[in-house]
């Protein structure tokens, strides 16, 4: 495998400061650890067996060393980020996607459509159910986010030609009030839904899928021990919402196992727990089973009522080649489940994971995150093939990643927040390039 060092390893390092964006730690440790939750229990996830707790590689082999001895552990919240939305800057990813690594699977968006449905206040109403068809049928059907949106690509959910659409909106689960059926054209379908009422979500699911092979093994302690900070964050900052998160540890084929889910819990001594008996082993190459880590969030009993749904994909190595379209299409099943994925790269991503992972961030409404090398923590941080962004804690940016979703808008950062800019942004957000264009944060 190749070695990803300590990049994605401060992922977790900032997990670690999330507490300092909430209160307190509350009573959660006084929760009795409660039943094990050390393996699978949802069916029909791949599963190949294995000691759950296994640390170093045996003797002669390669890979890191078991957690707790790979020497101390750097001081939390250190590691820097940025993040890119690729739907906001539309033009410039068309472009990007033209200049893609060799064998990249081609991604058909050019024609793509931004639905937002909004009550007759105008307010977004999150979770209604779109329902987009033509004269051959169905074309898409998928909930909307806590912003009201949904992205619709025609030719990519097979569409042909510039046919007429028609578009049935539902009204979001709880409510009452009848399903509203329109005639769309163009590239922004904006909708009012009659007798809908714009209420943001009260339930959030959180799901985190981590690569466990070899080179993690720094990475899954600091999720370990820090994970209780991003839980007290979101429970303290958003006390009304129902808070419940999920784990899927993913390595490769050939290992102890290739995927490992843990069902959602609110339980968070039982989620410590199942975390706790997690270790970083296996591989052998580059590439890993990313796309059955992604896929497996399809097995998780997420809710369908008035919840926002998002995972994190904390990677540092694409799948393997012949894996690409399978990826692509669990990041397409996330878009249709209404789970937007926010991936997370590190140190070890090259070209085509970042082209792999902006595209399941552009399909579900997500934005690219990825770690830099302000912190000097670990080995270097590629740059991402964006013109401009800003650099701050990623702990900081992960909560409002989280309060974005909640709140159904964007929450910038602010500018004690703010560590190093590139590009320049103008302080409305806006990035003026040297020939001219214009992209934004």
């Amino acid at each position: 495998m190749r070695h990803k060092l300590f990049g994605l390893g401060g992922l977790v390092v900032a997990l670690a400061m999330l507490s300092a964006c909430g209160a307190s730690r509350g009573n959660f440790d006084d929760v009795s650890d409660g039943s094990s939750g050390g393996a699978p229990t949802l069916p029909g996830v791949p599963y190949t067996g294995g000691d759950m707790g296994e640390g170093a590689p045996p003797e002669g082999g390669s890979g890191s060393p078991a957690p707790g001895q790979g020497g101390p552990a750097p001081a939390p919240g250190q590691l820097t980020a940025g993040d890119w939305d690729d739907n906001l800057n539309f033009s410039f990813f068309q472009k990007y996607l033209t200049e893609a690594p060799q064998g990249m699977p081609a991604h058909p968006s050019t024609d793509r459509v931004v639905i937002t449905v909004r009550d007759e206040e105008g307010r977004p109403v999150p979770n209604a159910r779109v329902t987009v068809g033509d004269a051959a049928g169905k074309r898409l059907e998928a909930p909307t986010a806590a912003d009201g949106r949904l992205i619709f690509l025609p030719t990519h959910d097979g569409a042909p030609g510039n046919g007429a659409f028609s578009v049935t909106v539902t009204p979001p689960p709880g409510q009452g009030g009848a399903p509203f059926t329109t005639s769309a054209e163009g590239t922004a379908w904006n909708l009012t839904l009659p007798g809908a009422h714009g209420v943001l979500p009260t339930e959030l699911d959180v799901a985190f899928v981590v690569d466990a092979t070899g080179s993690m093994g720094d990475e899954i302690d600091y999720l370990k021990a820090e994970i209780q900070g991003i839980v007290d964050s979101v429970r303290n900052t958003y006390p009304g919402v129902s808070a419940r998160f999920a784990l899927v540890m993913y390595r490769d084929d050939g290992d102890a196992y290739v995927v490992l889910p843990f069902d959602f819990t609110s339980d968070v001594s039982l989620f410590r727990k199942r975390l706790s008996e997690q270790s970083a082993y296996g591989g052998g190459d580059y590439p890993e089973a990313m796309e059955r880590g992604l896929g497996a969030i399809h097995q998780l009993s997420w809710r369908t009522g008035n919840t926002a749904r998002l995972t994190f994909l904390v990677a540092d190595a694409p799948t393997h080649t012949q894996h690409y379209q399978a990826f692509l299409r669990e990041a397409n099943r996330a878009r249709l489940s209404g789970i937007k994925v926010y991936p997370v790269a590190a140190s070890g991503v090259a070209d085509e994971a970042e082209y792999l992972m902006r595209i399941a961030a552009q399909l579900t409404l997500g934005r690219y995150i990825f770690l830099t090398n302000d912190s000097g923590i670990g080995g270097d941080h590629a740059e991402p093939h964006i013109p401009c962004y800003q650099v701050q804690l990623l702990k900081h940016l992960l909560v409002r990643a989280i309060g974005s979703e909640l709140t159904g808008r964007r929450l910038p950062a602010s500018g004690t927040e703010i560590l190093r800019t590139v590009g320049n942004p103008a302080q409305d957000g806006s990035c003026t390039r040297e020939d001219g264009s214009v992209t934004y944060l």
